[in-house]
């Protein structure tokens, strides 16, 4: 079972530009689909490694309550703002009385903007730079070898008066430079800010490197703003929203700002900033690039007024007491030890009984691994914003080397310690949602740390390279209830028992008629967890009909070793937490930034997968070890039930599995789409996708490429995305059917070739009589034998000329693109013959469908080749039949998805006639 499938138009989640780096926003099409079907209304949502408190929102927006975790200080702040967006009134007047408020002896903004005042080339009016262009001589790039070259502004009555555009650039004079050198008390400020930093064991001077990237005049400006900001009473989201500002101006402020409007990323190696050598930087005005970050956090807060989801104002708590006791509607706190006080389930409280409610839910995203640039990145910003001791939270020692590798362990320890803190307070029927990005080993990450914390595994789905949505993992608490559990006669749910249905703890025997056991009861064995990776893709496979990547096997895969309890046996017999979740250096081959989630390449075929199993040590890593163990069971040189037929799709390799499998699940899904598009009448785009996804589940998941291309085959040209018609008609594709049989047969004729009509087919009403009239009496009565040795298969193809013991042209006539009867079944039984021709022959509405499924399935592909089989459109054909006289020489342009008529326009000589007389005389008037 691998649980049932996300939305297929998942929206992409939206955040600032710092946050996209550092913690990217989950889709809240996606949040919001499994919070309505995994909660109801009052229930308490939980997100263990948020990322800006978008999980809270959503549940505070579906009425529900939530307790949201966040991963660090940054998405702390951040998600005071999602939470409680300030009213724009308050955020417009806030920064304006920072603008105006007292500084010196003018403002502040005023006192800032001094320090780039110039004068214009033109008209000598004073005005202020927006920027100044400075030259780095040196390879090192020191700020103490660049010189300020060229001054940009804007002058409005240059503008006006002279014409040409309002910015404008001039090289500096005298006064300029001496402006430029002056010294603006940058040593106090320097000082303020450096003790804002934490020291990094190994990369002392990395703080005064990261200061250095700002030239004096903007150290001042920005502490100005920074002082300003921390200095004022706010109200918490207003002050939260400052603070976003400023991070969002600190860097288009610095010499990463080596173009107007572009900032490069921060990146630092062995302790060390490093910048690009030579070259020039702009240095911005900082209060400039302040009020673009204020734009920026206005937009941002405005959208999210203007979202789906509506305003939104959460009462926060402090605990999961404050939930209970209706005083409010969330909870923030930070991830780890620290932050899992919010937990805490205390019914005596105060000296009284607190009603602490229990989490239904646990949806999120599992942590994302730290990587050099993230972590630089979340260092320099929570150090400027949010002060030394918020920043001192980060694993800020990792700084100091040349590369960070953190191995998947550390992922799947920082997922058992969030899923056994909140255990406790988790309701018997709750559930854990996982939304993973990152391949198999993101994946594989989360199921060995939630077995490590006795959690089990209800369903699993490794998004595919088609797909939007990312994948999902669901789970069940230790003290939950395994489906479908015990039942009255009544259908009733019924509480389990220890040993029991629906115990947790409880997995199937060895033997057929072996008692059910503890997971925990025998060790871990490598040869029964490799033979269980072998049945549960078999199974997978033989439940789609159809060759699978190895992405929609793992979940299947995963599944099969929980439900045998080899997961948690593995789990067991794994090193301790502490020793696998140590970061060790990169390789030399591997970047420092290249520990994002979706910078390794998806596993795609055997050579890629041997591969990794060769460089890897099993035995360090829990993760890398179930890897291998699934890789080696599938690739190993005994298997016999399954067979890697190109690289990354596997197939069933044992002749009795293939018979036994399903139809294709491409063919399914496509009469599903057709059948929900021609019942349900106009149907939303969303509850189409809704209504589809809940047809196919378990291993019958879908891809989403495939909806999509089914839809748009099949969807009319009068849809909209708020009502989805079709315009294929059953009964008017029936009598098409029977008409084009017709015309074969009788063509056949013409031809001066035997004709045979499909047994089920000869019935179809056709005109008077039926299509079996139109064989003549020795045709009716004909063996078949002489055209193949399968001649009961031969019964059932649709249409059939051919000459005894010299050729046979097989006709096969569908209006659909489901392809796995005839090709894969009825004409797999007819062996390959020089002297048989297969024609399948299509409506033309499908062509774009064929292409695709013949892409994605190499079994078609296959079989077309071997069954010497040649697509024909059905309006060609009819092209053809019509034709007089009539040849097999003429048939050829007509064949294929994209034939040679319509590419050359060889129909149009049948417009070449003598001319109509009428319409001649209607042209000529």
């Amino acid at each position: 079972m691998t649980g049932r499938g996300p939305l297929a138009n998942a929206e992409p989640g939206y955040s600032l530009p710092v946050f996209d780096r550092i913690a990217p926003a989950p889709s809240p099409t996606v949040l919001a689909a499994q919070i309505d079907l995994h909660s109801g209304p009052g229930d308490v949502v939980a997100d263990l490694f948020g990322r800006g408190g978008w999980v809270a929102r959503s549940a505070v927006d579906h009425q529900r309550r939530a307790i949201s975790l966040e991963s660090s200080p940054l998405t702390r702040m951040l998600a005071e703002v999602v939470l409680r967006p300030p009213d724009l009134r308050h955020l417009d007047a806030a920064f304006q009385g920072m603008a105006a408020s007292p500084r010196r002896e003018s403002s502040l903004k005023a006192s800032i903007d001094d320090l780039f005042a110039t004068r214009c080339a033109t008209c000598s009016r004073t005005l202020v730079a927006d920027e100044v262009t400075w030259s780095v001589d040196d390879d090192a790039g020191t700020a103490g070898l660049a010189r300020p070259i060229t001054w940009h502004y804007r002058c409005a009555i240059c503008r006006d008066q002279r014409g040409g555009g309002e910015h404008r650039q001039a090289p500096l004079d005298a006064d300029d430079q001496r402006r430029a050198a002056a010294d603006v008390g940058v040593d106090a400020a320097r000082a303020i800010l450096r003790a804002r930093f934490p020291d990094v064991p190994g990369a002392a001077s990395l703080a005064d490197e990261l200061l250095d990237l700002h030239t004096a005049r903007q150290l001042v400006g920005l502490w100005a703003i920074l002082e300003r900001i921390e200095s004022d009473l706010r109200a918490a989201p207003v002050l939260a929203a400052l603070r976003l500002a400023l991070l969002h101006a600190i860097l288009p402020a610095s010499r990463l700002a080596r173009q107007p409007g572009r900032t490069s990323a921060l990146r630092v190696s062995s302790g060390h900033v490093q910048l690009a050598a030579g070259g020039q930087f702009l240095e911005r005005n900082p209060w400039l690039a302040f009020e673009d970050a204020f734009r920026l956090v206005r937009g941002f807060v405005q959208r999210l007024d203007r979202g789906s989801m509506g305003p939104i104002q959460a009462r926060l708590g402090e605990d999961l007491r404050s939930l209970g006791e209706g005083t409010a509607a969330a909870v923030l706190g930070l991830a780890g030890a620290t932050g899992q006080h919010v937990l805490r389930d205390d019914s005596t409280a105060y000296g009284r009984t607190a009603v602490t409610p229990r989490v239904r839910l646990v949806l999120g995203q599992p942590p994302l691994r730290p990587s050099l640039e993230r972590l630089a990145t979340a260092y320099h910003g929570t150090s400027w914003v949010l002060g030394r001791e918020a920043a001192s939270m980060l694993p800020v020692d990792a700084l100091a080397g040349s590369s960070l590798r953190v191995p998947r362990s550390w992922q799947a320890v920082e997922i058992r310690r969030g899923l056994e803190a909140i255990e406790p307070v988790m309701a018997r029927d709750g559930r854990v949602i996982q939304l993973v990005e990152g391949g198999p080993e993101a994946m594989a990450a989360v199921v060995m740390g939630a077995a490590a914390a006795g959690y089990r595994l209800l369903s699993a789905r490794l998004a595919g390279p088609d797909d939007e949505a990312p994948g999902i993992v669901e789970l069940l608490a230790p003290n939950g209830r395994l489906p479908p559990g015990p039942r009255t006669r009544a259908n009733v749910g019924l509480e389990s028992v220890p040993g029991g249905a629906g115990d947790p703890n409880v997995i199937p025997g060895r033997g057929m008629f072996a008692p059910p056991e503890r997971f925990d009861q025998r060790p871990y064995s490598a040869p029964e967890a490799a033979r269980i990776v072998t049945e549960s893709a078999v199974e997978t496979l033989r439940a789609r009909g159809e060759p699978a990547r190895y992405e929609r096997l793992l979940g299947g895969i995963l599944v099969g070793l929980d439900r045998a309890g080899q997961l948690h046996r593995l789990a067991a017999t794994d090193k301790p937490a502490a020793a696998l979740a140590e970061p060790t250096p990169a390789a030399p081959e591997e970047s420092a930034l290249g520990a994002g989630e979706a910078d390794r390449p998806k596993a795609q075929g055997s050579v890629v997968r041997s591969r990794r199993a060769a460089e890897r040590d099993a035995d360090a890593d829990p993760v890398e070890r179930l890897l291998s163990l699934i890789d080696e069971a599938l690739t190993r040189p005994g298997q016999r039930r399954l067979t890697e037929i190109e690289p990354g799709r596997w197939w069933l390799a044992d002749r009795d599995d293939v018979d036994q499998a399903a139809a294709p699940l491409a063919d399914r899904v496509e009469w599903a789409v057709f059948s929900l598009l021609s019942t349900a009448g106009p149907i939303p785009e969303a509850a189409f996708h809704e209504r589809i996804a809940s047809l196919f589940v378990g291993h019958d998941l879908p891809d989403e490429g495939l909806v999509r291309a089914c839809l748009e085959s099949y969807r009319s040209m009068a849809s909209t995305p708020d009502g989805l018609i079709t315009g294929d008609d059953l009964l008017r594709r029936s009598q098409e059917h029977t008409e084009l049989l017709a015309l074969i047969a009788t063509a056949g004729h013409r031809l001066g070739m035997r004709v045979w009509i499909g047994k089920r087919e000869q019935t179809r009403r056709l005109g008077a009589g039926s299509l079996g009239d139109l064989l003549e009496p020795s045709e009716q009565r004909a063996y078949l034998g002489g055209i193949s040795r399968a001649a009961d298969e031969l019964l059932e193809v649709d249409g059939i000329w051919y000459i005894r013991g010299k050729l046979a042209f097989l006709f096969e006539v569908e209006w659909t693109a489901m392809l796995g009867d005839p090709l894969l079944r009825r004409h797999a039984r007819i062996p390959p013959d020089d002297s048989l021709v297969r024609f399948l022959v299509v409506a033309p509405e499908r062509t774009e469908l064929l292409r695709y499924k013949l892409e994605r399935s190499p079994l078609l592909r296959a079989a077309l080749e071997q069954g010497n089989w040649h697509f024909i459109k059905s309006d060609d054909l009819r092209a053809f039949l019509a034709r007089d006289p009539l040849t097999l020489a003429d048939l050829e342009p007509f064949l294929g998805l994209d034939p040679e008529v319509e590419r050359t326009g060889e129909q149009l000589p049948l417009f070449d006639g003598p001319a109509n007389p009428d319409a001649t005389a209607g042209s000529g008037a």
